[in-house]
């Protein structure tokens, strides 16, 4: 365990954070109140829609639910800040890039034993029970699950002649730059590469659609020796940027919502993404594209994809908590069966948002089916669900400071300011001195 001093400074790090005192606020923090609401918080997708859910909370369970969101960009910030001043809430949306991090400093307490959580984790796939147990401890119950994949637009595909997806990022690049010689776009790809508190989806994909990793079973860092494919697949960036040209260069200062607006409106033919962005852009009330966005297989460097990356979301338990008995009462509503017996919260999101399940029995009821059908195509939904995996790397507490100097590191090649032999170097080096940091 460690000390109180210590366990303030790798909070901070975990955040990738140099905060200041004002920085340090924790203004806007949900107040716990022992005899009141339970003060729970999340990052702010479809805030309402969370609301509206709580509510139905409450009339099963007599239970009041305060509920605060926080912008997506700074959710660890600011939960990082309230945790050091000692004003966190009493449960919380947790990613799977913090999970381990938050368990090792004590801030997020292990739910083994409670009420309804033995149930939930039986239900879940195995992946998803393996996400959210660090040490041999279970300390979170799932929010959703996805995984990437390539999102296309079939008809500017067809308009340049073209008769499918790309199979490689080969291909990929031939596609792109026969779209742009017959003048159909410039920039065939965007995707979002603005540095973020969590972690870079597309990239993991493609790592793990290539075949490739950064890290061995003892999680040691090995992009800079034994696996060529982390220096491979930033060599074909450096070429999509410099040689070929085929990715906006614009995408450095993106995050997600300029590119969902982006592909909404056509301006892009291909991205890399969660599945469920294939919805909101197959959504005539959202997008200019609707029923032409498809899903594929992530493509791999030098033949076809052979995986994807898998995330789990999280609602976790705060360990000061003086309302633990309510607060695990919400926790298994949302992460897993409500007063019907039902997993009532996974289902409402997936049928109104997309946003993947943690439970086997979702993927044979016949309302998630029918909805799947009407925006993705089944079988590669479920080809990427059966080949993506997990990052093990999320296990160490470093692994968000490391996140932040990957992203770092693949900024400076998508602008030019540096080769892909010496990324993944400087990976590796603070790959092990982190270990020793928290050694």
């Amino acid at each position: 365990m460690i000390n109180d001093e210590i366990g303030r400074r790798r909070l901070l790090q975990l955040g990738g954070l140099a905060l200041g005192s004002a920085a340090m606020s924790a203004c806007g923090a949900p107040a716990r109140d022992p005899g009141g609401a339970i003060a729970f918080q999340g990052w702010d997708y479809e805030p309402q829609a969370v609301e509206d859910n709580l509510a139905r909370f409450k009339e099963q369970s007599g239970i009041e639910v305060g509920f605060t969101s926080i912008t997506g960009s700074q959710y660890v910030q600011k939960t990082v800040a309230e945790f050091t001043a000692g004003s966190e809430p009493d449960a919380l949306y947790v990613y799977d890039d913090s999970m381990a991090g938050w368990a090792d400093a004590g801030y997020l307490q292990p739910i083994d034993g409670l009420p309804g959580v033995d149930e939930v984790y039986q239900a879940i796939f195995p992946g998803n029970a393996d996400a959210m147990t660090h040490d041999g401890k279970r300390y979170c119950l799932p929010y959703y699950t996805d995984c990437s994949a390539l999102l296309y637009n079939a008809e500017l595909l067809e308009k340049a002649g073209l008769s499918g997806p790309p199979k490689s990022l080969e291909e990929l690049t031939d596609q792109a730059i026969t779209l742009r010689e017959r003048g159909i776009l410039k920039y065939s790809i965007g995707f979002a590469a603005q540095l973020s508190d969590s972690y870079w989806g597309w990239f993991w994909a493609l790592l793990y659609g290539s075949g490739g990793t950064m890290f061995d079973d003892q999680l040691q860092p090995i992009m800079d020796s034994s696996d060529p494919v982390p220096k491979g697949l930033l060599s074909w960036l450096d070429d999509a940027v410099r040689v070929s040209k085929i990715i906006d260069p614009a995408s450095v200062q993106m995050g997600p919502t300029p590119v969902d607006e982006a592909l909404s409106s056509g301006q892009y033919a291909f991205t890399f993404a969660s599945r469920y962005g294939a919805r909101a852009y197959n959504d005539p009330k959202k997008s200019k594209i609707a029923g032409k966005m498809k899903m594929a297989l992530i493509p791999g460097l030098g033949g076809p994809g052979q995986g994807s990356v898998l995330t789990t979301r999280m609602y976790g338990l705060s360990a000061n908590t003086e309302r633990r008995d309510d607060a695990i009462k919400l926790l298994t509503y949302l992460g897993g069966f409500d007063g019907e017996g039902k997993p009532y919260t996974a289902k409402f999101w997936f049928l109104n948002y997309g946003l993947g399940f943690a439970f086997e029995e979702l993927a044979k009821d016949p309302e998630v089916i029918a909805e799947l059908k009407r925006w993705g195509d089944p079988d590669v939904y479920a080809e990427l669900s059966a080949t993506a995996k997990s990052r093990s790397v999320v296990a160490k507490p470093w692994y968000s400071e490391f996140e932040t100097e990957l992203q770092k590191g693949i900024q400076r090649i998508l602008t030019v300011q540096d080769d892909p032999a010496s990324v993944v170097a400087a990976l590796a080096t603070s790959a092990r001195d982190l270990e020793k940091k928290y050694a």
